[in-house]
């Protein structure tokens, strides 16, 4: 018997499963590559498991883990999320299941009475929970704007100044596509590019963002909010470099044949980017969630910096060790509060104060805090 199954063990997988283990917590962890359960089982002294193709085998665990804890990159995210629930396993997920219907992930959980905790990261994730928050504390909202970004410590001599310390495909994947955000209570799709600027974040300076499509779950839950958007950071000058790569097509997903092989322009930037950008691990990721509610807004602010003690990001903190924080709530029998089947989402923490409560404690026990700033509007 296990606690926990970790399925993919790749940066944010790592720092789940550590925190897990540190915890007390019994691991086991399962990939596809050899040399990812070889690290689990060295530096982490955890059992693994050799996935050779597919999901087929996730129901071998029934009856033998208590929760499998998804970090799974987000091609096969929505695919690994609901072959765990049709299994019958309870699910935590820190991908965020890139644009896939939640709801079907909430349909199957409840058929086979496990519960789904859904968007487990930071964004989204923390910035869900954060918004909860702030919608139960000023009793719901006109307007919610909410800015995430991980970046190096110091971008100077980096290309595109910034780092990647997550999968570099979902990094670029965030410029090709469009996002949604709420204008009139209606979802509306925008270019990323189109809908940015710059902010001033408190204690860290300014820094660029452009809409990203984090909103997620929030597009379900809060219906009466008639504004909604959530943005990316950036050092300034990033986006003038980005958007000259997508201006060349080297972020386009439409097929080219070079010397009669088939490739993705992105799938080959991809490449290049993370070889010249994952070098440097020293990162920080900052989080800005602001709502108003007529004069009255409330803002909470969270900066996390690279971890030179425990060797982890930032982005694998606020994502990794969220993900793991969620899943040991839900261990704990903390998140029935909220429901026992069907799907969680991190909102739902927010608006329950004792578990948002419980969910400060938690990050707080890791060294993650939160400022909370209240102030009227002229």
């Amino acid at each position: 018997m296990y606690d926990v199954l970790l399925i993919g063990f790749g940066r944010m997988g790592y720092a789940t499963a550590l925190d897990l283990v540190d915890s007390g917590y019994k691991v086991i962890v399962a990939d596809v590559r050899k040399e990812a359960l070889d690290l689990a089982e060295k530096e982490l002294g955890v059992d693994t498991y050799h996935i050779k193709n597919g999901f087929n085998w996730v129901g071998n665990f029934k009856g033998k883990v208590e929760v499998a804890a998804s970090s799974l990159s987000w091609p096969i995210a929505f695919q690994g999320a609901k072959a765990v629930v049709e299994a019958g396993l309870n699910l935590t997920d820190v991908t965020s299941l890139s644009g896939q219907d939640p709801t079907i992930i909430d349909e199957i959980a409840k058929k086979n009475k496990v519960y789904a905790v859904l968007y487990a990261g930071v964004a989204p994730g923390m910035i869900q929970i954060l918004s909860g928050a702030i919608y139960r504390e000023l009793g719901g909202l006109d307007k919610l704007e909410i800015y995430c970004g991980g970046m190096p410590m110091n971008p100077e001599g980096k290309p595109l100044r910034t780092n990647i310390t997550w999968s570099p495909i979902g990094f670029l994947g965030m410029y090709s596509r469009k996002s949604r955000k709420v204008v009139d209570g209606k979802i509306v799709y925008v270019d990323p590019l189109e809908d940015s600027g710059t902010i001033e974040i408190p204690g860290e300076g300014e820094y660029e963002y452009f809409l990203s499509d984090g909103l997620r779950s929030l597009l379900i839950t809060f219906k009466d909010v008639p504004y909604m958007a959530e943005y990316s950071l950036r050092w300034k000058g990033h986006l003038e470099q980005i958007k000259l790569l997508r201006d060349l097509g080297l972020i386009s997903k439409q097929p080219i044949q070079i010397r009669g092989v088939e490739i993705a322009p992105i799938e080959l930037t991809a490449k290049v980017v993370e070889s010249k950008l994952s070098k440097d691990p020293k990162d920080k990721v900052l989080t800005l969630v602001r709502g108003t509610k007529g004069n009255k807004q409330i803002t909470y602010v969270n900066a996390t910096y690279y971890d030179e003690k425990r060797k982890l990001t930032a982005m694998q903190q606020t994502t990794g060790l969220t993900h793991s924080r969620l899943t040991m709530m839900a261990l704990e029998g903390k998140l029935k509060q909220i429901r026992e089947i069907g799907a969680i989402y991190p909102e739902e923490i927010g608006l329950n104060p004792k578990l948002f409560n419980e969910y400060l404690n938690k990050m707080k026990e890791i060294g993650i805090t939160f400022t909370k700033i209240e102030s009227t509007l002229d």
